[in-house]
């Protein structure tokens, strides 16, 4: 009798690695004080690519055989993002909580120099940013950068998943394509 396998197992080594990959380039991106630069994103999204890539490889090879439907590299890649999102959070709550409790002014202070870059009026500016200081406590900081995590990961697995996936001889049965679930 098969074993009931489950992917929230299996995908658990490989979401702490893209965990702990995403906490040491937040990490270096801190260190050299460019936190808030939004030029930034790009390359860490292909980072996310390129790690998510090897990981669902690693994991279609290791856990399926070689062979793995789009579906289920989706929700692998899901998967092991939600917990990267997750350790993530960790850092990004203990960042914000204890090791730099300024860097939310510092998020005001960069705010306010967008919105008088743009020529807003300073009433404008002042409502805008009285109402993001009510959104930035750490907490909310982090349970919004985890629910974005999750979802850039959803649309990176999206990605990733085409490339991923790889059926196999369609003269065999499916039980032996892919392990049974």
């Amino acid at each position: 009798m098969e074993q009931k396998r489950s992917v929230w197992k299996e995908t658990l080594n490989y979401g702490i690695i893209l965990g702990l990959i995403t906490v040491v380039f937040s990490v270096l991106t801190y260190m050299f004080d460019l936190t808030f630069k939004t030029w930034l994103m790009w390359p860490s999204m292909l980072l996310s690519l390129v790690v998510l890539f090897f990981l669902l490889r690693s994991y279609r090879d290791h856990y399926n055989n070689g062979y793995i439907s789009y579906g289920k590299a989706l929700g692998a890649g899901v998967v092991i993002n939600i917990y990267a999102a997750i350790i993530a959070a960790i850092y990004i709550y203990v960042l914000y909580t204890f090791i730099d409790p300024g860097l939310i002014d510092k998020s005001m202070a960069v705010a306010e120099a967008k919105m008088a870059e743009r020529g807003l009026p300073d009433a404008a500016v002042e409502q805008a940013l009285e109402m993001q200081a009510k959104f930035l406590k750490p907490w909310i900081t982090t349970l919004t950068a985890t629910i974005m995590s999750i979802f850039y990961g959803f649309i990176l697995s999206l990605i990733v998943s085409l490339f991923i996936m790889k059926k196999g001889n369609p003269l065999l049965d499916e039980a032996e394509e892919e392990p049974g679930q």
